[in-house]
C-alpha cells in the first residue's frame, strides 16, 4: 500500500474532502441514516458526530460565484435552538478565510455552549456547528479539525 502522509485517527475523508475530529467521535451521514437511498454527495451534504460531551455538524453544497458566508451560517444554525453569541470573528487559517461566531444552544441541556463557522473551497460552501459542555471548547474543536482540512 502507497503511505500516506496524515494520520487516519481522527480524520474523515469522502466527498472529495477531509475534515479532522476528535479521536473518540466519527462522522456519520446524516442524509444516509434519514433516507438511504439517497446519502449526501459531493454537491451537498451533512455529516454529525457526537458523544456525552460533544456534536459536531457539518454541511456543504455547491455554490456558483462568491457566497454571503452569513447566509452559509445560517444554514447550520437552528432558529429557536441556536442563539448567537457576540460578534463575527473573521480568521484566516491556513489558506481559508473563517467566520466564526460563538453560540449558546437549547437543543439539549447537557451541551449549552458552542460556535459556528463558514468557509468557501473551490465551489462548495461550508457549515460547520458544534455543541459543548465549556465555553471555549467549540473553537478548539474547530482549529483542529480544520489543521486536517482538505478539498478537491
Amino acid at each position: 500500500p502507497t503511505p500516506t502522509p496524515l494520520q487516519l485517527a481522527g480524520l474523515f475523508c469522502e466527498y472529495r474532502f477531509c475534515i479532522g475530529h476528535p479521536d473518540e467521535i466519527a462522522f456519520f451521514d446524516v442524509n444516509a441514516q434519514r433516507n438511504p437511498a439517497s446519502p449526501s454527495s459531493y454537491s451537498q451534504g451533512i455529516l454529525a458526530a457526537y458523544n456525552m460531551d460533544q456534536f459536531i455538524e457539518v454541511i456543504w453544497q455547491t455554490i456558483s460565484g462568491n457566497t454571503d458566508p452569513q447566509a452559509t451560517l445560517d444554514l447550520v444554525l437552528e432558529d429557536g435552538v441556536d442563539v448567537k453569541e457576540g460578534p463575527l470573528d473573521v480568521r484566516l487559517l491556513g489558506d481559508l478565510d473563517i467566520y466564526y461566531i460563538p453560540i449558546r444552544t437549547t437543543a439539549t441541556p447537557l451541551l449549552p455552549y458552542g460556535g459556528a463557522a463558514a468557509w468557501t473551497c473551490g465551489d462548495r460552501a461550508f457549515a460547520w456547528k458544534a455543541y459543548t459542555t465549556q465555553h471555549a471548547r467549540s473553537e478548539t474543536l474547530l482549529e483542529e479539525g480544520l489543521l486536517k482540512f482538505r478539498c478537491e
